[in-house]
């Protein structure tokens, strides 16, 4: 029970990476908030964490709206009173080359992959202060590797791994800690719903 009582923010948890998350969360004690865009699917991790004996928020929406980013914040310390640590797990794969990407490919990437977390991170911040938390960013074994048609994928995660460095340094003087993850080839749902290419560089960018 390393994490009994302690209060964990997930987003993504409705499936892969982010539901794991969850449940391993969970089995070791912490109180949960869990965001999602799907509630059946959300509500299936819930069912299993709340088996384990602990509370769990459920909070439904789409990272894709601004408003929402600051709800999850307010709903959890509203429900929990305080923040221990923030996932930030919530992703989309892409596998466009830069030829065929379009204006709302690039937007909607930039909206779950950096928009989210950064001001997730922000809103999150004068809780975790209190608490000496921490946050943990989901990036992908993608940015070291090379690939033909995952360019734009790449490169929101390579920011991500910059704005994890990045946001550290600033919250090193309040006890705050900020870490990343670079996760490889994982099957998930996005990845097990998709085609996946042969190249494992390319196969990295399904992987969260």
């Amino acid at each position: 029970m390393k994490f009994f009582g302690k209060i964990v923010v997930v987003t993504g948890a409705s499936s892969g990476i982010g539901a794991a998350t969850a449940i391993a969360f969970s089995k070791e004690g912490a109180k949960l908030a869990i965001c999602g865009r799907n509630k059946e699917r959300l509500s299936e991790t819930a069912k299993i964490c709340l088996e384990n004996g602990v509370e769990v928020l459920e909070i439904v929406g789409d990272l894709l709206q601004f408003e929402h980013l600051e709800l999850i914040i307010n709903k959890t310390v509203e429900k929990f009173s305080a923040i221990d640590i923030l996932i930030n797990n919530a992703g989309r794969g892409l596998l466009k080359s830069v030829s065929d990407v379009e204006v709302p490919d690039f937007d909607l990437l930039f909206r779950i992959l950096i928009r989210a977390p950064v001001f997730l991170c922000k809103y999150a911040l004068p809780h975790l202060k209190k608490t000496k938390g921490c946050v943990v960013n989901v990036s992908s074994v993608a940015t070291f590797c090379s690939g033909k048609t995952s360019t734009c994928y790449k490169m929101f995660k390579g920011a991500l791994d910059h704005f994890t460095s990045g946001f550290s340094a600033e919250c090193c003087p309040f006890g705050v800690r900020v870490n990343g993850i670079n996760p490889a080839v994982v099957m998930t749902r996005i990845a097990e719903t998709s085609e996946m290419p042969k190249d494992s560089a390319e196969k990295a960018s399904l992987c969260n």
